[in-house]
This record gives structure tokens, C-alpha cells and sequence, in this order.
């Protein structure tokens, strides 16, 4: 009879399609893989930044393994800093085992282990991706454009700054513990386990708070998609969601309890800071659709006045964005879309309500922009379905410009890569793109007197006091510069400046370990070349050449 050679002929030809399927599937993973690696082969090397001076460089505590349980009981561990002593022991304790392996400060190491954290991160967002497209539509496509739009995240040259600056691991840690708890959840492996599919993201909780999102995420997930990993029980459906918020709510109050009171966010107007945050969430927005003019440190102010149309803007995009997503969370084929953009919107919420010294920080949209590739995906598994009645030609094109997002992704990385290599040229960067950041200019300006190029510097920071004529670090690195330059009257009447806008701080300053000579009484003077610290200001941190705003 012919029907079971029929039968056994049909099944060896699902079987060599699958086996093809999965052989390609291979290949594209290898390489974006390699394509990914190429674009950050020049970030290995790139030295610490910002608020890795406090929580790295200076910081006695990771540099003894024996500490390892004390980060989990002492927030004091984490930085140098008072007024910076967060709780969040797992990125302590990822940078004490960097600088065991390193024997020391070594950026290679502290590189390399942040870099594999993102790869993991990626592909638990793969997974993700995947899981939601089959939610949709079960289709072999689906494992590939997962990939892809994991793979066009990874690339993407707003996130190499999170990558680079190595204190942001904690985003990347976060985002990655959210990634698992959904992948956990995803599966539905069983009763009691999942029952704590929020462990994860409440674990991920301990590197950076914004973790704790997984529990309304969960929720809106479990609304949108009802059967996805989940038995048909009412009660029980429920039940995981309450465990999922109370785990991570347990997670945040012990953070908080954890945190030192010393510690402070740094914003100097909340309410200034709120009102902007809306247009800050349409940049984000734009920089993920077109990634132009990144810079590690914005030159965007608190709006202060209601006459501001970017305020305005801003409030109209966050209502077109809700408008979207819940648009297009109601309609079956189009809710990995506004699930993704919920995402986005819930991701940004934690860094929008809790006022920062800065109102803009890249690293910030990292968590989100994940909402947003889902979002991608979903557009694209859309129009992969109407493939079928594209032209070749129509075909041809969208394969094309596919191809060029990733070449320009990747040349854009590779270059982002480049802006954070040293000091010198992340804060030159920031003065090319920023230009009204007077913070910026000020540290520019360090660079230059670190090489002896005290004009330059001078320059530099005469621009920047046009642009904060009250901020006494700049007044004492102003000091520094003239009295290198033979300029005692200027540098004493800047020093006289930096002491009147900081009281009660004469004494705390130390130039080289002398008592600061600015006046110009004493022999030794203050000296370009020496370490001066002022505790009890609104700074960073401090470079051997001058204050670091």
C-alpha cells in the first residue's frame, strides 16, 4: 500500500525543513553575533567615566573579595561618596570579582563582564520577542525576527553608551533580570514555579530599583495575553500577579531601607524636573528611530516657564503615545505593538517621578528601548505577513534597507565607542554636542590643563562661567589655571568666589595634601598639578588636574 511511504515521505521532508530551518536560523545568530562583536571590538580598553570614579577607582571596598558579603549588609560599600551610597550590592559585587580577575584597575575586565551581561540580555530579549510572536501568529519566521530585532537592540548606538560606561551595568543587570522573569514566565513550568516568576526581576531589584516594573508589566502582559503560560484559572492567574508584586514590592522597601539617608538623587527643582520629563521621553523616542546627537551629557535644562513649546510637545507626545498604545492593546493583531509600547512608557516612569541631577541620561532608555524593539517586532511580523503580495522588487527594497540599518548601526556604535575611549575625548564630544553644558565645557577644559594647556583650559572655562556664574567647582578650577599662569590677583579673586558661594569649606580645601595657598602667600600657591576636594557640594568627583563637575 502507498499510503505509509506517503506518510514516512511527508515526514522525512518536515524533517530535513525543520533541520534547514534551524541550520539558518544558526547562521543568522552567528552572525549578528560576530556582527555585534565587530561593533564593540574597540570598547575594551575605554577607561572609567562619571560615577565610576567613585564607585570604582576610589572605592577601597571591591578591591578585597572578603567583601563580598558585606555589600549585601553595608550600602556604605558601594561608593567613596556619602551623598552617593545606594544600595545595590550586585553590581559591587560583579565589580570586586572584575578586580580580583584584573589584579587591579584594568578597564578590560571591568569591560569584558559588562559586555557578556548585555549579550545574555539580548538574547533573554530574543526569547522574549519570540514568545510574544507566537502569541500572535506560530510561524518559522518568527525565531528569525526575534533575532533580528534582538539583534538591531544590540547595535543600536544609544545603548553603546550604557555599555561603555561600566556603573551602568546596573541597568543592564535590571533589564536583564525583567528579561528572565518574562522568559520564566513565558514557559509556564509549572504551579509553584510559576508562582515566582517575579523572583528574578525582585532579585534584579538589588542592582537597580527600576527591576521592580516587572510587576505592572506582568500585569498588563497577563491582560493582553490571558493564555499565554498561564493555566485557564481565574484564581490562579491572579494569584501569580499578586505574587509577582509583592515580591518585587519586597525587594524596593528593602532597598529603601538599605539606602543610607546621606544619599541624595541631586535635583534641585522636583517640580522643574517632572515637567520636563515628558519631552525627555519624546527624545528618547526619536533617538530610538534616529540616533543622532548623542551625548553623555545633555545640555538640556528643567523647564521652568509654561511659554517653553517643548514642554507643550512633550505633554502631546506622551497623550499620542497612550493614545497608541492602548489603541493597540485592544485589538488582537496589533498587541505586541502596544504591549511593547507600554513598555517603553512604564519603563521610563521610575527615572520620570524620582527627580536626578540631570534630566536626560541615555543609559536611562536602556530598560525601555526593550519595549520598543517588541514593539518593532510587531510591526514587522505585520508586514511579513502581506510579504506574499509584495513585488520582488518591494521584497528586494525592504531586505535592503534592513541591511543598511545594520551597517549604519554598527558604524555608529563603532564610533560611539570612540566618544567614550578616555576622558579627553568623551568630554570633547560633549562640548561638540552640547554646547550650552557648562559642565561640560568645565571638564573639557580639565583635559586641556591635565596636558599643560592651560589657554585652552582658561577658554574653556570662560564659557563655561557664561553659563554657570554661580557653580564655585569652576571658580576653583578658574583659581587653579591662573595661578599656574602667573595670575595671582585672578586666581585669589576666583578663589575668594568659590569660597563665598561654598561657606564653611576653606578649610576642606587640599591642594596636593597642602592647605590651598590661592591668596597667593605662600610659596607652593595652588598648584596645577594638585588634588583639590571640596566634601558637601553638588560634584562627582574630582581629576588630579581640577574639579569634575
Amino acid at each position: 500500500m502507498p499510503l505509509p511511504a506517503t506518510i514516512a515521505s511527508r515526514a522525512s521532508d518536515g524533517a530535513n525543513a525543520g533541520a534547514s530551518r534551524r541550520f539558518w536560523l544558526v547562521i543568522e545568530i552567528a552572525a549578528l553575533a560576530a556582527l555585534v562583536l565587530l561593533a564593540y571590538s574597540n570598547h575594551f580598553q575605554n577607561s572609567f567615566h562619571f560615577d565610576d570614579s567613585h564607585t570604582i577607582v576610589d572605592n577601597a571596598s571591591i578591591r578585597d573579595l572578603r567583601n563580598l558579603p558585606r555589600f549585601f549588609t553595608d550600602a556604605t560599600t558601594f561608593s567613596a561618596l556619602p551623598s552617593n551610597q545606594s544600595y545595590r550590592p550586585l553590581v559591587s559585587a560583579s565589580l570586586a570579582i572584575d578586580y580580583a580577575l584584573a589584579g587591579g584597575l584594568n578597564p578590560f575586565w571591568f569591560q569584558l563582564s559588562g559586555f557578556v551581561f548585555f549579550l545574555c540580555e539580548v538574547a533573554l530579549l530574543a526569547l522574549v520577542i519570540k514568545g510574544l510572536l507566537d502569541v500572535h501568529a506560530r510561524h518559522t519566521l518568527n525565531a528569525h525576527l526575534a533575532v533580528a530585532v534582538a539583534g538591531f537592540y544590540a547595535l543600536h548606538p544609544a545603548n553603546a553608551d550604557t555599555v561603555n560606561y561600566i556603573i551602568a551595568r546596573s541597568d543592564i543587570l535590571s533589564t536583564l533580570a525583567v528579561l528572565a522573569s518574562f522568559a520564566w514566565a513565558q514557559r509556564g513550568l509549572g504551579r509553584v514555579s510559576d508562582a515566582l516568576v517575579g523572583l528574578p526581576a525582585a532579585i534584579g531589584v538589588l542592582a537597580k530599583p527600576p527591576a521592580a516594573m516587572f510587576a505592572p508589566l506582568y500585569a498588563v502582559y497577563a491582560w493582553l495575553f490571558p493564555y499565554s503560560g498561564f493555566e485557564k484559572t481565574p484564581r490562579r492567574h491572579l494569584m501569580r500577579i499578586v505574587f509577582a508584586f509583592v515580591l518585587c514590592g519586597a525587594a524596593t522597601a528593602f532597598v529603601s531601607h538599605m539606602t543610607p539617608r546621606q544619599w541624595v538623587a541631586g535635583a534641585s527643582n522636583s517640580s522643574a524636573y517632572l515637567v520636563t520629563q515628558p519631552y525627555v521621553a519624546l527624545l528618547y523616542f526619536k533617538t530610538f528611530l534616529w540616533p543622532t546627537g548623542l551625548s553623555a551629557d545633555y545640555d538640556l535644562n528643567p523647564f521652568t516657564s509654561l511659554a517653553d513649546l517643548r514642554e507643550w510637545a512633550g505633554f502631546g507626545f506622551v497623550l499620542i503615545l497612550a493614545g497608541a498604545a492602548l489603541f493597540c492593546a485592544f485589538r488582537l493583531r496589533l498587541r505586541v505593538i502596544g504591549f511593547g509600547l507600554i513598555w517603553f512608557i512604564l519603563g521610563l516612569l521610575p527615572t520620570s517621578f524620582f527627580p536626578m541631577a540631570e534630566v536626560m541620561n541615555d543609559h536611562r532608555s536602556f530598560f525601555p528601548y526593550a519595549g520598543l524593539a517588541m514593539a518593532l517586532a510587531g510591526t514587522l511580523q505585520l508586514l511579513l505577513e502581506h510579504a506574499r503580495k509584495w513585488s520582488r522588487t518591494a521584497i528586494a527594497t525592504f531586505c535592503c534597507a534592513a541591511l543598511a540599518c545594520y551597517t549604519a548601526a554598527s558604524v555608529a556604535t563603532y564610533q560611539r565607542n570612540k566618544d567614550w575611549r578616555d576622558e579627553e575625548s568623551l568630554w570633547r564630544d560633549v562640548t561638540i554636542k552640547s554646547p550650552l553644558n557648562g559642565r561640560g565645557l568645565m571638564n573639557y577644559g580639565n583635559t586641556r590643563m591635565a596636558k599643560g594647556d592651560f589657554t585652552s583650559a582658561l577658554d574653556y572655562y570662560h564659557r563655561a562661567q557664561a553659563l554657570m556664574p554661580d557653580y564655585p567647582v569652576l571658580f576653583i578650577n578658574l583659581a587653579i589655571a591662573e595661578s599656574a599662569t602667573g595670575r595671582p590677583a585672578d586666581a585669589e579673586l576666583h578663589f575668594t568666589q568659590a569660597m563665598a558661594l561654598a561657606p564653611g569649606d576653606q578649610e576642606r580645601l587640599v591642594a596636593d595634601g597642602r592647605v590651598g595657598g590661592a591668596r597667593g602667600t605662600g610659596k607652593e600657591g595652588l598648584k596645577a598639578d594638585g588634588r583639590i576636594r571640596i566634601r558637601q557640594l553638588p560634584i562627582r568627583e574630582f581629576d588630579a588636574n581640577g574639579l569634575i563637575g
